[in-house]
Order: C-alpha cells, then sequence, then structure tokens
C-alpha cells in the first residue's frame, strides 16, 4: 500500500524530516527538446507519496501554464528562471511545493562540420585534423564548459589524427543546460574493427568475456562481488564498457572508477543500465537505474550517470544518486530497446498492479507511461524480461497469492503492455528468459529438494496451446537463479546457480521439446560453462540490452548480368567523399583462398596460375565463355592510397544459353492458351518469373491478347535473361487472306491454283474433300480444275481451329464460230448458213449456255442488204426474195452477248461466207 502522509497536528521537527522539494529534469531547451521541432518537455517531480485520491495543481510559472497530473511535465519555448510550483490536495488538507525557482537554460545549435548536415570527415592516414568547438557558432557570451568526447578535453580545439566519433558538450554553467555536436571521423582505407568483446562480471569473482560474436565465453577472475543483482553496458560495436552491482562501478579493465551508488545488490534485478541517448553528439554517457528505500522501508528509483569522457576516455560516474520516481516499486528493472534513439525502462509499483514504463530518449527521462498489470506485485520479487526484440514481456510473481508468470505483448513505440495470458507455475520462479527467436520461454524454479526449468512454447498468443506446451527440461538439486541468453546470438541460454562453480546452459533454445520432427531438441547441461578457479555464481547474471552493431560502409564488389555478359562495380567510393581516380580490375578461373592473406584481405587461390582477364576502368563487362567458379578482384587508387585491394569476391557462373521464348503464340476459338521457353540452359538451378508473378517454365493465359515476359535467373550468381512474347487470340475470318475466283467449266484448262495467306503463317491447313481438287490438300495452295466451294480449315499448335472456304464461280465466255462457205442445193447437207456457239445444245463441251445471239444480218457485194433475223432462228438458206442467190461471197454481221459476261455488253462478229452449188 502507498505510505499515507497524516495531515494531523505534529511537531515541527517531523515536518522537517520531509523536505517540500520539487526536483526537476530534462531543464534544458535544445536540439532535441524545444518548441518547434521537439516537444518532450521539464518534467517536475516530488519525492512524497499521497494516496490515490490525492489532487494536484502545478503552475508552471509562465502564463498561467498549469498541470493536474501527479508527474508535471512542461515544455519551455524561452529560457530564464521560472518559479514553479504545486499544490497537493489530499482529504480537505492542501500541502504547497515551493515557489521554487527553476532555471530553464538555451543554447544554440553548435557545428563541428561545415552546416548541421556535414558530420562525417574523411582524412588520410597521418593527415590529423584540427575540430573546433565553435567554428561555425561563436562562442556565448556567458560562461560554459567545454568537454570532448572520448578523451574528455577541455579546450576550444582538439586535434584529431584516429578515426572515431568525436563531440563536444558545450554547458552553460549558470543553468546546468548543455548542447553537442559531433563529427564522424574516418581514415581512409582504415579496415573496419573486428568484432567486439562483450563481458559478464558477477557472482563472486567471476569474469566471462565473449569476443568475436562467440556463444561462448573465455573465463577468467575479476573484481566483482555480488550475491545477485548485475548490470552491464557496451558499445555499438558490442565492446564491453563498464559493469555495476548498483554500488560499485568497475570500468572495462575491470578498474573500480566509482563507488557509492545507492542500489541493492541482493535483489535479482535491482540495477539496470540504458544509453543516457545523445541528442547531436556521440554515445558517452549512461544512466544507472537503482532502488533506495526510504524511511518507510519502500524502494524508490535513483539514478546515476556514467560518463565516458572521464578518466581519459576510461569512464566514470559524474552524477549519483538522482532522484527518478517516488513511487514505492518493486525491486525489479526491465529494459526494451525500442527504436534506434530510445529505450524503455519499465517497473512496478509494490502492492499494486500499476505499470510504469519511462521513456528514455535524447530529450531525458519521460514521465512515465502507466499501465495496467494483470496482477499485483506482492510477496518475493522475481525477475522482469524483454524479448530480444522488445515486443513481448515476461513478468515472474512468486507466492503469494501465487507463482506465476504473466505475459505481455509490448508496444515498442508507445511502451504500452497488453495482457496475453498466465502461466501458472508450481514453485517460485525466479528468471524468466526467451529463445532468440521469441517463441519459447524458460522458467526457472527453486524448489525443494530440487530446482527445475520448464519450457513453454509462446508461439501463438492462444493459452490452451501454451499449456499444452509445458515440457520439463531439468530437475536436480541446487539452488537456481537467473537465465541469460549469451550477448552474441542467444544460441545458448546460461543459467545460473547460487555458489557453484559452473553455469548450467540451455542448447537448441529454439526447438521445442515435443517437436518430434527434429532430432535435435532443446537440451540441459548442468556443468556447461567451468568458470575460473577460486569463482562462484551467484543468483543473478548481468541485465543488458541487445544493441545493433553500426553497419560497415566498406565498399564492395557489385555484379549483375545479362545472360552471359557480366558487369562488376564498386558499390561507393572507398573514401567518400575522397573520388575514386583508378579502378584495376582481374578475373581469375579459381576459387577464393579459405585464408586472409597478411593484410587480412580475401584473395584468390594460386592467382598467378589462374588470372584470365585485366582491365582499367570504372566498371568492367565481360562475356564468359564457360561456365565456372571465377574470382574478382579490384584495386582501388585515390588520393590517399593507391591500389587498395578490396575483398575478393567468388561467383559460380553458369551460362544462360539456349534460351528461347517464341516471338508470338495465336490460339484459335480457345478462351486461354499454354505458353513457355521452347528451349532453357542446362543449368542445377534457376528459376522461372513471368511477368503474371508465376514461376513455372509453362503458363496458361487467358484472354484477351497481350504481350508476356519471362524472366530466367541462375541462382547461385544472380545473373538473368528477360524475354518478351506475343500472344493473340483470335475467332476472325481476317486471321486468313484469301480471294474467291474464277474458272470456266466448259474447256480442259491446266489446274487452277487456288491461294490463301493465313496469319500467323505457321498454322496447319486442311481442305475439306472436292473433286476439283487436283492437289494441295495440306497446302496454302490449292490446285483444282473446276468450279465449287472449297471448304478449309485452320489449325494451331494446340488444334485450336478456325472454318472457312474460298468460292470459284464457274465462268465462261461466249463462242461464237461462223462458217465460210455452204451449199444450199438441197441434199441435207450443209444447206444453210449457220453460227456454232457454246449455248444450250447437249454435249459435252457446252454444258450450258454461254453465248445469246441477238440478230443475223446478210449483205450482197454491193453493200445491199438481203437477209436479216432477231430470233427465234438465226439461219440462212441462201435466198433472197424466194429465189436462191447467184454463187459468190456475201458478208455478215452476227450480234451476240456473252451470258456469263453480261457487263462486256453486245458483241460483233463480221465475215464473209461463200454460197456454192
Amino acid at each position: 500500500m502507498y505510505r499515507i502522509l497524516l495531515f494531523l497536528f505534529v511537531s515541527l521537527s517531523a515536518i522537517a524530516q520531509v523536505p517540500r522539494t520539487i526536483e526537476v529534469r530534462n531543464n534544458c531547451i535544445n536540439q532535441c527538446n524545444n518548441c518547434t521541432d521537439a516537444p518532450a518537455g521539464t518534467v517536475f517531480e516530488i519525492r512524497d507519496v499521497y494516496p490515490a485520491t490525492a489532487t494536484y495543481l502545478w503552475d508552471f510559472g509562465e502564463g498561467g501554464a498549469s498541470s493536474t497530473q501527479r508527474t508535471g511535465v512542461y515544455q519551455y519555448c524561452t529560457p530564464g528562471t521560472k518559479k514553479v510550483s504545486l499544490r497537493v490536495t489530499e482529504a480537505g488538507i492542501t500541502t504547497v511545493y515551493g515557489p521554487q525557482d527553476v532555471k530553464i537554460g538555451a543554447l544554440p545549435d553548435f557545428i563541428l562540420g561545415k552546416d548541421a548536415n556535414d558530420t562525417t570527415l574523411m582524412i588520410c592516414k597521418g593527415d590529423p585534423v584540427v575540430l573546433n568547438a565553435f567554428n561555425t557558432v561563436a562562442k556565448p557570451g556567458f560562461p560554459v564548459g567545454v568537454s570532448w568526447f572520448p578523451k574528455g578535453q577541455t579546450t576550444d580545439t582538439i586535434r584529431v589524427s584516429e578515426s572515431g566519433c568525436y563531440s563536444v558538450v558545450v554547458t552553460d554553467l549558470g543553468s546546468g543546460c548543455a548542447a553537442e555536436a559531433k563529427m564522424e571521423v574516418k581514415i581512409c582505407g582504415e579496415k573496419p574493427k573486428a568484432g567486439g568483446e562483450d563481458g559478464w562480471d558477477f557472482g563472486q569473482n567471476v569474469s566471462l568475456r565473449f569476443t568475436g560474436g562467440s556463444s561462448t565465453p573465455g573465463v577468467g577472475r575479476g573484481p566483482m562481488r555480488t550475491p545477485a543483482g548485475v548490470a552491464k553496458m557496451t558499445d555499438e560495436n558490442n565492446d564491453l564498457i563498464f559493469y555495476t552491482n548498483g554500488s560499485r562501478v568497475f570500468a572495462k579493465d575491470n578498474s573500480l572508477v566509482a563507488t557509492g551508488l545507492n542500489g541493492d545488490s541482493t535483489t535479482i534485478q535491482g540495477v539496470a543500465i540504458l544509453p543516457k541517448t545523445t541528442c547531436k553528439g556521440c554515445q558517452a554517457e549512461y544512466y544507472i537505474f537503482t532502488f533506495q528505500r526510504n524511511a518507510a522501508g519502500e524502494n524508490q528509483i535513483y539514478y546515476s550517470i556514467y560518463d565516458r569522457k572521464l578518466n581519459g576516455g576510461l569512464g566514470g560516474v559524474t552524477i549519483k544518486n538522482q532522484f527518478l520516481s517516488p513511487a514505492p516499486s518493486a525491486e525489479r528493472f526491465g529494459v526494451a530497446v525500442g527504436g534506434g534513439d530510445y529505450y524503455w525502462l519499465q517497473t512496478q509499483d509494490v502492492n499494486s498492479t500499476l505499470l510504469r514504463t519511462f521513456k528514455v530518449s535524447k530529450a531525458g527521462i519521460s514521465a512515465p507511461i502507466e499501465a495496467n498489470a494483470q496482477s499485483p506485485a506482492t510477496g518475493n520479487t522475481a525477475s522482469t524480461h524483454f524479448s530480444r526484440d522488445g515486443k513481448v514481456l515476461a513478468i515472474a510473481y512468486s507466492a503469494p497469492p501465487s507463482n506465476q508468470v504473466d505475459m505481455y505483448d509490448f508496444d515498442v513505440a508507445t511502451g504500452k503492455s497488453t495482457y496475453r495470458y498466465r502461466i501458472p507455475l508450481a514453485n517460485s520462479p525466479y528468471g524468466v528468459e526467451f529463445s532468440a527467436d521469441g517463441k519459447m520461454i524458460y522458467v526457472s524454479m527453486q524448489g525443494i529438494p530440487n530446482s527445475q526449468i520448464w519450457q513453454y512454447s509462446i508461439a501463438s498468443k492462444d493459452s490452451t496451446l501454451m499449456q499444452k506446451s509445458k515440457s520439463l527440461l531439468w530437475s536436480g538439486p541446487g539452488k537456481i537463479g537467473a537465465l541469460q541468453g549469451d550477448p552474441a546470438s542467444g544460441a545458448i541460454i546460461y543459467v545460473a546457480f547460487d555458489g557453484s562453480s559452473s553455469l548450467g546452459k540451455i542448447v537448441n533454445p529454439d526447438i521445442s521439446l515435443q517437436d518430434s520432427t527434429r532430432t535435435v531438441r532443446a537440451s540441459f547441461v548442468r556443468n556447461g560453462l567451468n568458470l575460473a578457479a577460486g569463482s562462484t555464481s551467484g543468483l543473478g547474471l548481468p541485465l543488458s540490452i541487445v544493441l545493433t552493431p553500426k553497419p560497415s560502409s566498406t565498399p564492395s564488389i557489385q555484379q549483375s548480368c545479362d545472360g552471359t555478359t557480366y558487369h562488376f562495380k564498386v558499390s561507393q567510393d572507398l573514401c567518400d567523399p575522397i573520388k575514386n581516380d583508378r579502378l584495376d580490375w582481374k578475373i581469375y578461373r579459381s576459387t577464393l583462398d579459405p585464408n586472409r592473406n597478411a593484410d587480412g584481405v580475401l584473395v584468390p587461390l594460386n592467382p598467378a596460375g589462374t588470372l584470365l582477364y585485366s582491365y582499367t576502368g570504372t566498371e568492367m563487362t565481360y562475356d564468359f565463355k564457360q561456365a565456372g567458379d571465377y574470382v574478382v578482384t579490384v584495386a582501388i587508387s585515390n588520393a590517399c592510397l593507391t591500389n587498395y585491394l578490396l575483398d575478393a569476391s567468388e561467383y559460380h557462373v553458369e551460362l544462360l544459353d539456349p534460351f528461347v521464348l517464341p516471338a508470338s503464340y495465336t490460339f484459335i476459338c480457345k478462351e486461354d492458351g499454354r505458353i513457355g521457353p521452347s528451349a532453357v540452359p542446362p543449368v542445377a538451378a534457376f528459376t522461372y518469373t513471368w511477368s503474371t508473378g508465376e514461376s513455372t517454365r509453362f503458363i496458361t493465359v487467358p484472354k484477351p491478347s497481350g504481350k508476356y515476359s519471362l524472366e530466367i535467373k541462375e541462382d547461385a550468381s544472380g545473373c538473368s535473361i528477360k524475354k518478351e512474347t506475343q500472344v493473340n487470340f483470335t475467332t476472325n475470318p481476317l486471321a486468313v487472306q484469301k480471294q474467291d475466283g474464277i474458272i470456266c467449266n466448259d474447256k480442259p484448262i491446266q489446274p487452277y491454283v487456288v491461294q490463301i495467306k493465313p496469319s500467323p503463317a505457321d498454322l496447319q491447313i486442311s481442305w475439306q474433300a472436292n473433286p476439283g481438287i487436283v492437289t494441295g490438300w495440306n497446302s496454302k495452295d490449292l490446285q483444282i480444275n473446276r468450279s465449287g466451294l472449297y471448304a478449309f480449315t485452320l489449325r494451331d499448335n494446340d488444334g485450336c481451329e478456325l472454318k472457312d472456304s474460298v468460292k470459284i464461280d464457274d465462268k465462261c465466255d461466249a463462242i461464237l464460230i461462223a462458217p465460210t462457205v455452204f451449199t444450199p442445193n438441197g441434199d441435207g447437207l450443209n444447206d444453210v448458213f449457220e453460227a456454232s456457239y457454246n449455248w444450250n445444245e447437249t454435249n459435252a463441251n457446252y454444258p450450258k449456255s454461254r453465248t445469246q445471239v441477238i440478230s443475223l444480218e446478210i449483205y450482197n457485194r454491193w453493200g445491199e442488204q438481203i437477209y436479216s433475223s432477231k430470233g427465234p432462228e438465226f439461219t440462212w438458206d441462201g435466198t433472197y426474195n424466194g429465189a436462191k442467190v447467184p454463187q459468190e461471197t456475201y458478208a455478215y454481221i452476227i450480234r451476240y452477248q456473252a451470258i456469263d459476261y453480261p457487263e462486256k455488253g453486245i458483241q460483233e462478229k463480221r465475215g464473209a461466207v461463200v454460197v456454192v452449188y
């Protein structure tokens, strides 16, 4: 319960024991705490604790600004001395705090470069540079202090010849307000630092060092002596900076740099460390959070500040035991990474369900974000732990009232916790830890006669599934303590045993004990790590957060390709903004040497005997002729360096040839069609990617017509080729060009050729049976010898059909033949003059009429018409006016018309006939 202040008549001495002082933090208007673009606010607290029914009224001393919250927060826009007061009313009695003078400071935005964006400086090795705190922005006219990171110099300028982050803090000595500026100095060609050396120091003189990203540490002895609580902090390269048990602070070299902190090392999580996030400088300062009991025996939260600039860069404590929160808290801190520049500190009020989450950011420590836990913190405390990504929170509770672990989803953006479910326990829990992937949780429980470790799957948010996953990992003697994943990857979870000369370890912690598909599952090794002689574990392991290392900016060889043509370039200038002057490329028919050379560079095996190609230029292009393994190197020269060799890159080249995708497809009378390459490269592993998103060699595409592309990509090298095809769908007769024709059936002719032009040209053609076909049944050129309707079918490769026909009409020209002599002597032979023509005579040559005679005229030698007929008979018997004409020559005119070609009009045939008796 909250300690209730009794506002009765008390002695003056009793009142004097409770100084009514307002605690202030974040009292600086700067780049990260201002009214314009970074409102965060100054935070005000009091140390006294009042019942929940109390009311609060803050006066921030500026234009009537006020607040009714327990913790006052106000964003000042102008510096100066503000008179701040608080009135607390409870049970009709009002207690007044202040007015208290609060100095709000402000400093300009200092810059070490030419402008605010200029925060990186590249120099040549051996060419030092001078950094000036007031090079761009003038030094203020009031007293200020100057302090440089990392060595703590207090001069206005420093001379820099080594790479690293350099920053200056300018402090207003009157208000304590500070402003920062930084410069990242890089030395051209300097190799990135190798993996850091993290460390755990705990128990009685235990000192572990994790080097090069290893999950298994080297063991040694150190100065730390603590029964439980301990915390440590690393830099962005995962190098240990310092560690503490809440009262004594040690630097990374194990030297004692501070004592007198007010923490309690007997609690499992009674001390925590978070970065004091820099506003515009290098990460130099860190908060050390501790609990200290007040006169009523309640834990209240304090912080101290560790500054790496002290002691020549080794570090030390500048501020000790600064009051943070009056709320009586359970003896455990929870810490999590929020984003790239803020963190979360979580506590729970004792005998209460209230969770308090403080945001630790570049603006400072916020007022607490309050939320309700599912269970009150009563009885003995156990641990609080976040998953490695900070998105799941586990809070362990010991009886009374019950033994349990409550699971929450944690919003790393807002600091809000949302209850998920409860894990009931048979015995008292001590430590909790997540697997690296956050899907498993392990709980250590102290019991008589045996301690235990239980595994639960929390991959699902279904509490029933979680309960079914419950599995006993280990049971055995010894007083078990904290669980902690290794700092490198969490691949091993280490287990503390009080007074033991070894740590236990959980291996394969990501794998469920109930996963029958796996031959290797989570297991426990009791003596998993033997400690150095004379050192023993306590109950606690170092509480810490996992920081993301800064990415390397070293250039690398980049490769792209089009089929067999490869392109190589470097990702960036070696020493940006210093430009690359020259790039010398080489290709070797080889593989990488498994060992780096003396300069630490990856090179090819047997370079002298495997050199294939050399080139000088910004980008190298090469057309490989053979598949196989190749190594590419590049040496860079610039204003600082000559022939700086990058790490070589190895490529397995597969030739993406042949790759044949038809240029077009035509599907007739179909709703869809199957398309795909007719030939692909003989490569073991490559992928297909169609423009539709499909990834198979052949795909089925629907109407309508359109273009489709297919890219094939060789998996090992990433090389690819893309081709395009046009897909056509048609039911239109215009898919074939044709022309009807004319033939005369009356006379023997050479075969007539019927031509069609299908589109596309590769369609299959078949002609329907017809007696007029001579040859060409499956050809676009059909030979026939008579008129008729000639039907055909076009088919594509899938058998889709288009049916059509060509009409060949029977049309003949008029034929008229007149005799040159006739004998009208009555012998019945050749007695009349009559023209022959292809009309309606019944014979094989003229099955139908082709000629229509219109008139016949006969003239004598003097031009006198002696006979005329307009039908129906067109014969002359050789008489004129009933008498036989003389034997001589007579002229005739026959007028006629072609029946099949009426458009030719009336035609004439003129000639002469001889009459003979």
